[in-house]
């Protein structure tokens, strides 16, 4: 999910030539693949497709079917999940894709939607984790100060902008993205337009998007920390309930900080700012290959960090597993040893109806003060 378009699939063409250190013109480099990518980057994809599609549908459903008033916190969670849903509807094609060594076989205009769908989910699940970064500082920092901030009606408000924004951000794929003929062999890619106004659209995109939301990140959860560790402090419940958001964070951020730090690289030689000799597109495009390997297997990454850190959601997944299988429950029940947290998400309602659905709710921040 990123603002700017790229190639999931190894054998993208400029990244097959080398610039030399007087800008001229570039002369090609013959680059190989990935050692047994069209192997292992298939399966990569294919199990963040499953993983992601099961995990994040059951988030979907266990928060949008929720019974009584639903926290602030669950908003943001709620449209992360369907945003990491949207993502993960597009890994088969690029499965399939990188099985064949990078040959697009779908049309350009799967080309365009698949890509643009990619751009935006990114760019939303960005502003969503800097959003709910900015909603656990007024919780827990701005207590008093926030009430008139923190209400439900800002909330959908500022996910709505979140999700405009987005969309516009993912417009330069519908615009760049198109069918490229492979450097060797018969085939199509699917990649970028190597034009200097998609460079710097690209780039600037990539700051706005990803960069500020991640300074905003870095700001909040530095001054949480402060205050949960100066006096006075504050209870082990909330500092538990936090360290599943720090968890989330965290993962996404070191799942896409490469791949972006590699993607500037590769927009600055485009626009002929950092000569580049072949040994180094080879790393570039080898490191570009797995980078975006790490940032896909993200999309299915959330529902596992619920599952081994929150303890209504367990609770919740073992009554869901008791209706389609009663073995399936006691294998859930087994990640509870992993975590020793009592901290939680989701309210601590369990699903069913009957005389023990309906738990004792762990509610550990102030998220409607």
């Amino acid at each position: 999910m990123t603002t700017e378009s790229w190639s999931p699939s190894p054998g993208e063409r400029d990244e097959n030539y080398e610039w030399s250190g007087d800008y001229g013109e570039p002369k090609f480099c013959p680059i190989p693949d990935l050692p047994y990518g069209h192997v292992f980057i298939p399966f990569l994809y294919l199990a963040a497709f499953g993983a992601g599609l099961v995990g994040n549908s059951f988030v979907v459903w266990l928060l949008s079917g929720q019974q009584g008033p639903r926290r602030l916190v669950d908003t943001f969670v709620l449209h992360l999940a369907v945003a990491d849903l949207v993502f993960v509807v597009t890994l088969p094609f690029w499965a399939t894709a990188a099985g064949l060594g990078g040959c697009w076989t779908f049309g350009e205009g799967l080309c365009k939607i698949s890509s643009f769908i990619i751009s935006v989910t990114r760019c939303a699940s960005t502003l969503l984790l800097a959003g709910m970064s900015v909603d656990r500082y007024l919780a827990v920092v701005k207590v008093l100060d926030a009430r008139p901030l923190r209400n439900q009606g800002c909330m959908l408000t500022t996910c709505g902008v979140i999700w405009i924004i987005s969309i516009l951000a993912g417009v330069p794929s519908l615009v760049y993205r198109k069918l490229l003929p492979k450097p060797e062999g018969p085939g199509s890619l699917c990649g970028d337009d190597p034009t200097d106004i998609f460079q710097w659209l690209s780039l600037l995109l990539l700051f706005l998007t990803f960069i500020l939301p991640l300074v905003i990140i870095l700001f909040c959860y530095s001054l949480i920390f402060r205050r949960l560790w100066n006096p006075p402090h504050l209870g082990r419940g909330r500092k538990n309930s936090l360290r599943i958001i720090f968890a989330i964070v965290g993962t996404f951020t070191c799942s896409w900080i490469p791949f972006s730090i590699l993607k500037t690289f590769l927009h600055i030689a485009h626009l002929r700012a950092l000569p580049l000799e072949c040994p180094l597109v080879l790393v570039l495009r080898w490191g570009l290959t797995l980078s975006t390997c790490l940032a896909f297997v993200n999309s299915g990454a959330n529902p596992i960090i619920y599952l081994l850190l929150d303890r209504s959601f367990r609770a919740r997944a073992r009554g869901s597993c008791k209706m389609i299988h009663p073995s399936l429950a006691s294998r859930v029940s087994s990640a509870s040893s992993l975590s020793g947290g009592d901290s939680s998400i989701f309210q601590g309602w369990a699903l069913g109806r009957g005389r023990n659905t309906r738990m004792t709710p762990r509610l550990s921040l102030p998220l409607n003060p």
